[in-house]
């Protein structure tokens, strides 16, 4: 019998050691390009052309094929002459070789003057991310650096969306495509409602409904065949031909929707998207008001229970139709707290959460807690951090904010089988330890958990007056509500507040305020 045993120290170190040898290899094989290039140019050949056929010479060496000679030698000369920070990092090993392509994929399009600093953000937390969460990361801060150049690339690509079908072996094919963000979380979250329409008795895996849900709209269906063997007890003749309720949550700053900034909106199960984009769904949009602190005021109000940036969600309304043309956005303040820290002793010894935290919880957290996943939270459980005590409630882990996060279920059922163990560490952030020791923090990343965000300039005067700051930290009882009015007051033109009231019987403006008041 044989068996190895290697420490967690000792892994890292291998995996290093791993991704130093891969930059030697890109490094040689960039080397081998530029070779090639200069020995063209010695000859006169045209600078368009010159290593044309290195990537050739490449493949036949390694045994690759040709395409993958071509990535090893792009991504090269962007390490050598766009990216030094991300070559330092491979070159050391404190990134690998995925990570580095990541990376330079993610940063290929990048306007020159926010190139730098972009690069920057990004590797400094690098080393303990995925690739996935690398891309998503770059994401954000291009939408924030790189204004006028994410909005033109927009533009510019939607133009070559396509969708293509490709024969593939056993009877199979494979469906690629590219899709406006909108569009693709549009047909995402309607294949995930057609596949929950089925009974618990239906034998595929949900893989398997997503991909028959799929065939079912191609044939101008509403509604996906239950499988099971008995009589269905999930359908509702009434019901089936309504198309299933989807759902886009896309997250924006209030100030961003009135005009005072440009920060980027964010567009769940996707990630940042720029502000035109954001407000231009905005404008046709249902709106449901998230009342949010920001991490300065997260830390400084955790003495009175706050522990995250999510305070409160509010009820659905429609648009109030002031946008984008006048106006862009409004600054979401944080209102009234005692309505957070008003919650009665019996709901924290209530094992199932209520629906207005659950809500709290999900919006929050955006993703699974665990580190890395991004399984999005309306696919996962809420989980009690120091598990709920069922014999004495008032003892064990109290079903509260503090206490609660999303896991997806693979990772709920680790953190109650497995070795590993977390905590609540204050603001919403956990930190998780693995069986060999090593401690990972994990923050929220919902829709409003960006750390960067800021109360712009512009509103900055009318924000911070004693009489706001009293609404805002709760010293009196009118709530955020009526810093929303004073806002929407001052930055809506009144000819545009008129035009809207002559449209309806009663101003949009009007209705929006009243019902952001029953919250």
């Amino acid at each position: 019998m044989f068996e190895s045993m290697i420490s967690a120290d000792a892994l890292s170190r291998q995996h290093a050691e791993i991704a130093r040898a891969h930059f030697l290899e890109i490094d040689a094989v960039t080397a081998l390009y530029l070779d090639r290039c200069e020995e063209g140019a010695a000859v006169g050949v045209n600078e368009a052309f010159q290593g044309q056929f290195a990537h050739v010479e490449i493949a036949s060496i390694l045994s690759i094929t040709e395409y993958a000679a071509q990535k090893m030698i792009a991504l090269g000369c962007d390490l050598r002459w766009r990216l030094p920070r991300v070559a330092a990092a491979f070159a050391c090993g404190d990134i690998d070789l995925a990570k580095a392509t990541a990376l330079s994929e993610a940063l290929a399009n990048v306007s020159e003057h926010a190139l730098d600093e972009i690069e920057r953000l990004l590797v400094a937390g690098a080393c303990r991310a995925t690739g996935n969460k690398l891309k998503a990361r770059a994401r954000g801060l291009i939408a924030r650096h790189d204004l006028d150049g994410v909005r033109a690339r927009r533009v510019r690509v939607e133009a070559d969306r396509d969708v293509r079908t490709c024969a593939s072996h056993d009877g199979m094919s494979t469906l690629d495509g590219m899709l406006p963000a909108v569009g693709a979380q549009t047909l995402a979250t309607r294949l995930r409602a057609m596949s929950m329409q089925v009974c618990g008795s239906d034998p595929r895996t949900f893989g398997q409904r997503r991909a028959d849900a799929l065939i079912a709209l191609a044939e101008g269906r509403t509604l996906l065949d239950c499988q099971c063997d008995g009589d269905c007890t999930s359908r509702d003749d009434s019901k089936t031909s309504a198309l299933p309720i989807s759902t886009i949550l896309v997250g924006v700053n209030a100030s961003t929707l009135l005009g005072f900034d440009d920060l980027p909106g964010y567009l769940q199960g996707h990630g940042h998207i720029d502000a035109d984009l954001a407000r231009a769904i905005a404008a046709d949009a249902t709106w449901q008001r998230v009342l949010t602190l920001s991490p300065s005021e997260v830390q400084h109000c955790s003495t009175a229970g706050a522990v995250g940036p999510v305070l409160g969600v509010g009820r659905s309304m429609r648009s109030p139709e002031i946008l984008p043309a006048v106006t862009r956005g409004n600054r979401s303040t944080r209102g009234n707290r005692s309505r957070r820290n008003s919650g009665s002793r019996r709901s924290e010894c209530t094992y199932q959460p209520s629906a207005a935290l659950a809500k709290i919880v999900r919006t929050r957290d955006g993703t699974c807690r665990f580190p890395n996943c991004v399984v999005r939270s309306d696919s996962c459980d809420i989980d009690h951090t120091v598990p709920f005590d069922h014999g004495n409630p008032a003892q064990g882990g109290p079903t509260a904010e503090r206490n609660l996060a999303c896991l997806c279920r693979k990772h709920h059922r680790l953190k109650t089988f497995g070795r590993w163990t977390v905590q609540q560490i204050g603001g919403g952030h956990l930190e998780w330890k693995d069986p060999s020791g090593r401690r990972t923090v994990t923050a929220p990343v919902g829709l409003f958990c960006d750390p960067e965000v800021k109360v712009p300039d512009a509103a900055r005067p009318h924000l911070t007056d004693d009489d706001a700051l009293e609404r805002r930290f709760g010293l009196r009882d009118r709530g955020v509500e009526a810093d929303l009015e004073y806002l929407l007051d001052w930055s809506v033109p009144a000819w545009r507040k008129a035009r809207s009231a002559s449209r309806r019987t009663a101003s949009p403006l009007a209705n929006a305020l009243s019902e952001f008041a029953d919250f």
